[in-house]
């Protein structure tokens, strides 16, 4: 017997222990060929959502439902993934429209509402001719993908402004085969005109807090606390470029000035530092989700601040290397 669960005991482990060392495996690989990063929106088989944290072991992503899912690194190496590009995206969506509207009113109509929503290299598809519908798809690139889950929402809702606008009825003749109605029977929403009364140009999302900024409070605080950090080490960077190049300046009222410049700059980026830290012991906690806004608006903050410190010692360094060219 002892023998028996020696052996169970001993498979139990190597076992257990290939696992652990595949994801570790899968981890150190995937920090060495980076396919995505904090923040990015990765699908990986059903799994869709924004990268909250990268370990050695497991990957976390935020889905749309703002739920944690823990994915072991071998699924990430071991299955098709997909990373959304941060430089922009193609978003799109279909609408079936009947035989009898022309085909140029609709791309007219779905151009306008693709533009309403700030698209690029807008386009519209012919999809489908079905035996009692044609299916238009229209789409277009998104650059500024954080929106992405409000966007392809707004692009939906303008294609449904623009469409009645133009007086064309979102209905195929299938809904019209299946319920009888007069033939004069328009269905178009009858307070559309009071609704619509603003020009286009003038449409806007207006919300206190995105939609992205709810669903993925985690993702996006992870990638602007990457973001910073980074920062913080290029400053250190350029700290030691400005430490070279003053003591190539003769003038020494003019070294006196600059390195009081830097001095400040650089209590700036201790006080940045410090702020950082204090907001990122916050964010390991298990804290109540009512305070991620807030933290949410204080990192924000600290990433435009960070911005500006990094813009001024870039002046200091240019100043500094104008006057040893002179």
């Amino acid at each position: 017997m002892l023998s028996f669960f020696g052996i169970l005991l001993g498979a139990t482990i190597a076992l257990s222990s290939t696992t652990f060392v595949a994801n570790g495996m899968s981890g150190i690989m995937l920090s060495r060929i980076k396919p995505f990063k904090a923040g990015d929106y990765i699908r990986v088989a059903d799994t869709f959502g924004r990268v909250s944290d990268i370990g050695i072991l497991h990957t976390q992503v935020q889905s749309i439902d703002r739920d944690i899912i823990t994915i072991p690194n071998l699924k990430l190496i071991s299955n098709p993934l997909v990373t959304i590009s941060s430089s922009g995206t193609v978003i799109s969506t279909t609408v079936s429209l009947g035989y009898n509207v022309s085909r140029e009113s609709v791309e007219k109509a779905l151009i306008k509402a693709a533009e309403k929503v700030e698209l690029e290299n807008i386009f519209v598809h012919m999809i489908e001719l079905g035996d009692f519908s044609v299916t238009y798809k229209v789409g277009g690139l998104l650059k500024d993908v954080s929106s992405l889950i409000t966007k392809k929402s707004d692009l939906k809702k303008m294609m449904f402004d623009s469409l009645h606008e133009d007086h064309i009825e979102i209905v195929s003749p299938t809904f019209m085969n299946q319920r009888v109605y007069d033939k004069d029977t328009v269905f178009i929403p009858a307070d559309h005109d009071k609704v619509c009364v603003k020009p286009p140009a003038t449409y806007e999302y207006v919300t206190e807090v995105t939609t992205e900024d709810v669903i993925f409070a985690k993702a996006i605080e992870a990638e602007i606390t990457k973001k910073i950090s980074k920062m913080v080490e290029y400053m250190d960077q350029r700290q030691n470029e400005f430490s070279n190049l003053i003591n190539l300046i003769s003038d020494e009222g003019i070294k006196l000035v600059e390195r009081q410049n830097l001095d400040s700059i650089l209590e700036q980026k201790e006080r940045l530092k410090d702020d950082l830290d204090s907001i990122t012991a916050v964010l390991k906690k298990e804290d109540d989700t009512s305070t991620d806004g807030v933290r949410l608006k204080a990192l924000q903050y600290l990433d435009s601040k960070a911005s500006e410190i990094n813009i001024e010692l870039k002046e200091l360094l240019d100043r500094v290397s104008s006057e040893i060219e002179q």
